[in-house]
This record gives structure tokens, sequence and C-alpha cells, in this order.
């Protein structure tokens, strides 16, 4: 919910989604598609930023996805994502991909990503997003180091003479 001052709370957009590994999303070793996995992590990002700005929200960059485990099919996979900081326009989202043991129900990690999304209006336009509450230490020492990849990202662009 929005606060008065119009800032959000990060665990207004905290999206959780599930999918179940089938035959086409694997490789011939049974493993889930890299490619995959990206699409999933996408659509999550993309739905915490949408929930955070109250708009339709695109990548603007993917700062880090790293594999630290197989995901095999038949395998239920859980992706959480969550908004670490709101910089005027752009926002960062943290998407974390875990495989659920089924008896259990016992999660393990297998994928962490980074992104930045930007919110559209209407015409396609890019809009200022909602600032977002620091409600906790988590939410301040996320924010932080959010901002130090963002300041990192920046520099990256200079040097390369602009672009994405």
């Amino acid at each position: 919910m929005a606060h008065p001052s119009g800032a959000r709370s990060p665990r207004d957009s905290i999206t959780e989604m599930t999918e179940i590994v089938l035959p086409q999303h694997t490789n011939a070793l049974g493993s889930v598609f890299g490619g995959q996995v990206m699409a999933w992590v996408d659509i999550c990002g993309a739905v915490v930023a949408q929930r955070h700005c109250g708009r339709i929200a695109v990548t603007a960059a993917v700062d880090e996805l790293n594999f630290l485990s197989p995901i095999q099919v038949g395998q239920v996979v859980v992706l959480t994502g969550r908004i670490n900081a709101a910089f005027g326009s752009s926002m960062e989202v943290e998407v974390i991909v875990q495989v659920e043991d089924a008896a259990t129900r016992t999660r393990k990690l297998c994928v962490e990503a980074l992104l930045t999304f930007v919110g559209l209006d209407e015409h396609g336009r890019v809009r200022s997003a909602p600032t977002l509450l620091e409600e906790t230490e988590d939410d301040a020492r996320r924010k932080r180091e959010a901002t130090k990849r963002r300041e990192m990202r920046l520099l990256r662009r200079r040097v390369r003479g602009g672009g994405a």
C-alpha cells in the first residue's frame, strides 16, 4: 500500500512464481535451458517492478545472473522477486530461483539475478517510480548495495559512450 508520501514498501511488490520443469524446457542432459530460466526471471522481475510503479515496466539491464546449481526436468521451481531500490525512473529488482523438494517442501538456491527496470506511461515514455520505503535494516542494506551497483553500471555506460 502506498504511504501518504507516495512511497511504497518493498513488501508490497514481492512476487512469487512457481513453474514445473517440463521436457520442452530442458537440454539433452535433462537440465533446464539457461534461457528458459532467464525468461522466467525476467517475467518475475517485471511483475515486481510493475507492482511497485503501478504501470508497465520493461527491462533496462541485467546486472547479474548467476547459475549456482542445475535444475532438472520434473522439478518444481520457485522464483521470488523483490525490489531493492528505486532511483527516479529506474528500479533494481532481485530474483532468486530455487527448486522445491516435493516431499519436504525444502528449497535449494539455484539462481540469483539482479535486474533494472523502468516504468513506462501509456505512450511508452519513461516515468518516475515511487520512492521505496526503508522499513528495516535489511531494506537499508539492500538500497546501499543497489546504489553502489547503479553507480558502477552508470560508470560503465559513460566509459562505453552511453547506450543501455
